[in-house]
C-alpha cells in the first residue's frame, strides 16, 4: 500500500487540505463572532453548506457513478479554491452574505469530493489493503483536525483573517495540483438515457434491493448511530465539561486524548479485524461507545472525563475504518457513488438533528441527565440491533440444519 503512488498522492492531498479546512473553520467561527450576534443566525449560516449538500446528494451520487472520479475531484478542487475568494470579499466588506456564498460553494464541493474520494479508494488499493487504507484516512483526518485547530488558534493571535484564509487557499491549491498526478484506470459507464430526475427517493429505490441482502452493510449503518450520538455533541460537551470543572485547559486535553486514542483504535482495527471483521466484534465496540457516553455523568472529575473521551476515541478509531471497509467491499462498485452520497446526506441530517437536540437538552434538562439519556439510548439501540442479528442468525442456522423432506 505504501508503495502505491496513487494512494500516497491521495493521502498527501487529504492531509494538507484537511489541515487547511480546519484552519478555515476556526476563521469561520471568528468571522461570525465578529459580525453576527445571534447564535441562531450563526448556526443557520454554518448549516447552509450542509443543507445544499442534502438536496444535491442524489444527483451527485449518480454523476460520481457514471463519471471519471479524478475529473470530479478536479472540478470540486477548483470550486473549493474559488470559494476562498468569496470569503476574501466577506472580510473586505464585513458582509455576511458573501460568507453565505462561500459556505454554499464549499458545501457543493464537499457533496461531490467526499463520496468521490471514498469511491476512488477501492480503485487504487487492493481489497485486502482497504482496512489499512481507511485507517490511514481516518488517522490523517484526526491529525489534521488537531494540527489545523491549533494552527488556526495561534494564527488568530497575531495574524489577520485574510492571512488565515490564505493558508487555507494554499492547502486547497496543493490538493488540486496533486489530484492532477493521479493515474486511475476506470471502466467507462453507460449513460443514463431514462430522462428521470435524480432525487432521494429514486436513488433509494435503486439502492434498496442491493443493500437489503447485504447484512453487514445494513447492520453497519445502524451500528454507527451510537457513535453519531457522541460525535454530534462533541464540541458542546467539551465546552460544558470545561465549565463544570472551571478549567479552560481541559478542552485541549480532551481533544488530544480523543485524537491519540483514535490513532490507537485504527491500529487495533488493522491488527485484529483485517481478515475477519465479524459483526459480533462491532456490536461489542458499539457497547463500549455507549459506556463511554454514559460514564460522562462523572465528568466533574478530570480523570473520568479524560477516560471517557479516550474510551470513545479508542472505540471509534476501531469501528469507523472497519465499517467503511465493509461498505466499500460489500456494496457493488457500480453503486458506490450513490451509496456514499446518500449516506453522506443522511449523516448530515442526523448530525444536525442530534446537535440541535444536544443544545436543547443542555439548556433544559442539563448535562448529566443528557449524557445518561444518550448513553442509555445507545445501549438500547445496540441491544435491539444485536437481538435482531442473533434472531436472524439463529433462524438461518435452523433452516440450514432442517432435514430435507
Amino acid at each position: 500500500m505504501w508503495k502505491n503512488r496513487n494512494f500516497l498522492i491521495l493521502m498527501f492531498g487529504l492531509a494538507v487540505s484537511s489541515t487547511g479546512l480546519w484552519v478555515g473553520i476556526i476563521g469561520n467561527l471568528e468571522f461570525l463572532q465578529m459580525n453576527v450576534e445571534s447564535s441562531f443566525l450563526q448556526a443557520l449560516i454554518i448549516l447552509a453548506g450542509f443543507l445544499v449538500g442534502i438536496f444535491l446528494a442524489p444527483m451527485a451520487g449518480r454523476i460520481i457513478d457514471r463519471s471519471n472520479k479524478k475529473k470530479i475531484l478536479i472540478y470540486a478542487g477548483f470550486a473549493r479554491c474559488a470559494a476562498i475568494f468569496f470569503m476574501y470579499l466577506a472580510i473586505a466588506y464585513n458582509n455576511v452574505w458573501w460568507m453565505v456564498v462561500y459556505t454554499l460553494v464549499i458545501g457543493i464541493s464537499g457533496t461531490f469530493s467526499q463520496p468521490a474520494m471514498q469511491t476512488m479508494l477501492p480503485l487504487i488499493v487492493k481489497k485486502d489493503e482497504l482496512l489499512d487504507a481507511n485507517g490511514v484516512n481516518m488517522n490523517i483526518f484526526t491529525a489534521s483536525r488537531i494540527v489545523g485547530t491549533a494552527l488556526g488558534g495561534v494564527m488568530l493571535v497575531g495574524m489577520s483573517l485574510f492571512s488565515l484564509y490564505t493558508v487555507t487557499l494554499v492547502s486547497y491549491v496543493i490538493l488540486l495540483i496533486s489530484t492532477f498526478f493521479l493515474d486511475v484506470e476506470e471502466q467507462p459507464k453507460k449513460a443514463d438515457l431514462s430522462g428521470k430526475k435524480d432525487n432521494f427517493f429514486r436513488t433509494l429505490r435503486e439502492l434498496y434491493p442491493i443493500i437489503k441482502n447485504e447484512r453487514k452493510v445494513v447492520y453497519g449503518i445502524f451500528l454507527l448511530i451510537p457513535a453519531y450520538l457522541f460525535l454530534s455533541g462533541f464540541n458542546l460537551m467539551v465546552i460544558e465539561i470545561s465549565e463544570l470543572q472551571d478549567n479552560a485547559g481541559i478542552k485541549g486535553i480532551l481533544y488530544t486524548t480523543e485524537g491519540v486514542c483514535v490513532f490507537i483504535g485504527t491500529y487495533l482495527s488493522k491488527k485484529f479485524f483485517r481478515d475477519n471483521p465479524k459483526l459480533s466484534y462491532m456490536f461489542a465496540i458499539t457497547f463500549i461507545i455507549a459506556a463511554a457516553h454514559t460514564s460522562l455523568f462523572l465528568a466533574e472529575h478530570p480523570i473520568m472525563s479524560v477516560l471517557s473521551f479516550g474510551l470513545f476515541g479508542l472505540a471509534a478509531g476501531t469501528l469507523f475504518p472497519v465499517v467503511t471497509t465493509i461498505f466499500q467491499t460489500d456494496v457493488p462498485s457500480d453503486y458506490h457513488g450513490r451509496f456514499f452520497s446518500i449516506k453522506g446526506m443522511v449523516d448530515n441530517i442526523i448530525f444536525q438533528i442530534l446537535m440541535l437536540l444536544t443544545g436543547l437538552f443542555l439548556d433544559t434538562i442539563g448535562f448529566h441527565k443528557m449524557v445518561r439519556g444518550f448513553g442509555v439510548s445507545s445501549f438500547v439501540i445496540a441491544f435491539v440491533i444485536y437481538y435482531q442479528y442473533k434472531t436472524k442468525s439463529g433462524t438461518k442456522q435452523k433452516d440450514r440444519l432442517a432435514p430435507i423432506k
